[in-house]
């Protein structure tokens, strides 16, 4: 399993939320920003590194993330389908464009969801799977991301 360190986690975390922060040290937690950076932006990396738990993060299994995946509603998947299976400038697919350790299972589910062409629950089934694969190769892609920010699922979590 992959684990990232407190500060890069924090980082991470800082750039998730759009706030251009260029590095991160501590305890006591203490971010560095971009010149770029608002006072509102500023006020809001201070807020997160204060409330950070600094701790580290550990890649979660995929059948965790799998079933977190598997009881959002059909409104969300849709989203998230629509999102995920989008053209990007590197690949016909945003998932083929995967470089982490489950890129070779996504071009094999691939090929599931467009050559085999299955349906109904085999179909959900085989999206479900990309989207968990892909979570947890890109562990922020489904916290609150801007296609639905209902959506809350971690491709990571804190040891134990």
């Amino acid at each position: 399993m992959g684990y990232l360190a407190p500060p890069a986690v924090l980082h991470r975390n800082l750039l998730h939320a759009g706030i251009p922060a260029v590095g991160v040290g501590g305890p006591p937690w203490v971010v560095a920003y971009d010149p770029s950076a608002t006072q509102a932006q500023i006020d809001q990396g201070n807020s997160m590194a204060a409330s950070f738990d600094g701790k580290g993060r550990q890649t979660r299994l995929l059948t965790a993330i799998y079933n977190d995946v598997r009881v959002l509603t059909t409104a969300q998947l849709g989203r998230i389908w629509a999102d995920i299976a989008a053209a990007v400038p590197e690949a016909p697919r945003k998932y083929l464009a995967d470089a982490g350790p489950n890129a070779a299972a996504l071009f094999v589910m691939d090929w599931v969801v467009y050559v085999q062409a299955p349906t109904g629950a085999q179909l959900t089934a085989a999206r479900n799977n990309i989207i968990a694969q892909y979570t947890q190769d890109n562990p922020m892609y489904l916290v609150q991301p801007s296609f639905d920010n209902t959506i809350t699922v971690y491709g990571d979590e804190a040891p134990p």
